[in-house]
C-alpha cells in the first residue's frame, strides 16, 4: 500500500480528485496518510475532515524565520513515514527526495 500526504494552500479540488479516485478505484493501492497545508484556512483541510483523513496545518505565521518554517514542514512530513508526497496546488516551494506536483491535471 502507497502512504501519501498531499500538501495543499487553497481549496483542495486536485485533493478532492485523489480522494474520489482511490474511492472509486481508479487510484488503488494508495491511501492518504495526511492532508498538510500552510494555510488554517485551506478549504482542503475541511475536505480532508470530512473524509476521515489527518488534517495538519504548519504555518509560516508560526515561525520567526522561513529556515524555521522549512524545517518544522519537513519534519512533519518525515514524522507521516510516507511513501510519495503529492503537492496538489502547494504554493510553497518544498523539494525533497520524492513529489509529484498538480496544478491543473490529476496525472497518476
Amino acid at each position: 500500500m502507497l502512504r501519501i500526504a498531499v500538501m495543499v494552500s487553497g481549496g483542495g479540488t486536485n485533493l478532492q480528485a485523489i480522494i474520489d479516485g482511490i474511492k472509486d478505484k481508479t487510484i488503488t493501492n494508495t491511501e492518504i496518510a495526511a492532508v498538510i497545508s500552510n494555510n488554517a484556512d485551506a478549504y482542503a483541510l475541511t475536505r480532508a475532515k470530512d473524509n476521515g483523513i489527518e488534517a495538519i496545518c504548519v504555518s509560516p505565521k508560526s515561525y520567526e524565520t522561513r529556515d524555521e518554517f522549512n524545517k518544522a514542514l519537513l519534519e512533519k512530513v518525515n514524522s507521516l513515514n510516507v511513501d510519495l508526497v503529492v503537492l496538489a496546488g502547494f504554493l510553497v516551494r518544498f523539494l525533497k527526495k520524492w513529489y509529484i506536483s498538480i496544478h491543473t491535471e490529476l496525472l497518476i
